[in-house]
């Protein structure tokens, strides 16, 4: 494995859950949290003692709700993290996910002194309507204050979130959002379309017809709020994803697109490990948070050792996690899938690389998908790099199912 390694922290605690989240977060057992932050840093030096030869590239601390814990309880994962792993130098980043609710300037003082390098505000509408709609804590007032104290407090890095097509939001409204949320200047903005997840309540509302909602009208509304960002010189680099330059893109999340090693710490964390002969693990850590709490209590762990594939399954094997074996054909078609959502695409000489294959070849460059799609103005090659183009990436999903 290499040398350097990211690393996910999860926090599944919310005060209450928004009608269109389906990521795992449970709302009112926030007097869990301290036990919680306890199991986590008994399980990053765990981790540690069998990743001492790795060097931390990225952090990305998410939920739930993370500025749920306290400045205290932040500052003791901080300082496990720096104790247990060794920080890259130049390059480095640390995300923080923020709720604006949560957001103080001593907060913000606190994380700017941090070696947190990056702030991600989930501020996903300043239209107080479509906020109550969402369920949001954060009303209008409350965003727009998180946005005055960060750009007046923190003086490195910071992204922000939007949706777009959330029902009853127009263009002009996703416009204006926009144009709101400028004047904060945020480095880069998650334009995320709306996905009606089945068991949220967005997706019960809309089945009990509460809510009206029209798929291709809300697609309306994000193609028009993308191409509104392009105009206020926002590259989009990925799927949902846009940014002021190529510098100010989420180092973290290329990570999961280039499909990288991550460690996956607390619970319903994900992390995925590749070895060598294309033999890869991905585990998901329980989402009881109660056995995992009790878990991580324990003493006389048999630390990992990463550098061996069958030893590592072994461990997932004992503790309380979903485990997947990745094979060859997985771990080559989600290389495919995760580049080809970059802008840039699918490079043929990593690629090479790592499957000792021509993208060519498979992809069928000179007689077959590429060149279909290639004939019909919706791929292209720039150098190296097959990727689909600025309408073709909107049909990604279709482009995959027939990779």
């Amino acid at each position: 494995m290499k040398s350097e390694i990211s690393v996910y922290i999860h926090i599944p605690f919310c005060r209450s859950k928004c009608s269109y989240c389906d990521f795992f977060s449970k709302p009112g057992i926030e007097n869990l949290i301290d036990a919680y932050v306890d199991s986590l840093c008994r399980e990053i030096e765990f981790y540690s003692t069998g990743s001492q030869k790795f060097l931390l590239k990225t952090l990305y601390i998410g939920g739930g709700t993370p500025s749920l814990l306290s400045i205290n309880q932040l500052s003791r994962i901080f300082s496990v993290l720096q104790n247990c792993f060794k920080i890259c130098g130049e390059g480095f980043e640390a995300t923080i996910e923020l709720n604006p609710d949560d957001v103080s300037k001593e907060l913000i003082e606190f994380l700017n002194q941090s070696f947190i390098t990056r702030i991600s505000l989930g501020i996903q509408s300043l239209k107080q309507k479509t906020l109550s709609s969402m369920c949001r804590r954060a009303s209008r007032e409350t965003s727009l204050k998180a946005l005055s104290i960060i750009s007046k407090n923190f003086t490195k890095r910071f992204s922000a979130d939007l949706i777009a097509g959330f029902p009853g939001e127009s263009e002009k409204d996703v416009k204006e959002n926009i144009d709101e949320l400028l004047e904060y200047s945020p480095e880069h903005i998650s334009l995320y379309s709306l996905c009606v997840e089945e068991g949220t309540l967005l997706y019960r509302q809309i089945e009990s017809e509460k809510i009206s909602f029209d798929q291709s009208e809300s697609d309306s509304v994000w193609l028009s709020a993308k191409t509104y960002l392009e105009q206020k010189r926002f590259f989009q680099y990925e799927v949902s994803n846009f940014s002021k330059s190529e510098k100010t893109q989420s180092r973290h999340n290329l990570t999961y697109w280039h499909l990288e090693n991550y460690l996956g710490f607390g619970s319903g964390a994900t992390g995925s490990l590749f070895f060598e002969e294309h033999k890869g693990i991905r585990y998901t850590n329980t989402d009881d948070i109660e056995k995992y709490i009790s878990f991580w209590k324990r003493e006389g762990y048999t630390n990992p050792d990463f550098s061996d594939y069958d030893k590592m399954i072994f461990h997932f094997e004992n503790i309380p996690c979903c485990l997947e074996k990745i094979n060859y054909e997985t771990e080559e078609f989600e290389f495919l899938m995760m580049n080809f959502r970059l802008r840039e695409g699918v490079s043929s000489v990593n690629y090479k690389k790592r499957f000792d294959r021509n993208l060519d070849t498979r992809l069928g460059l000179n007689d077959g998908l590429f060149k279909e799609w290639k004939d019909k103005g919706l791929a292209e090659c720039k150098g190296d790099f097959f990727r689909l183009n600025e309408k073709g990436i909107l049909f990604l999903n279709s482009f995959l199912e027939n990779l």
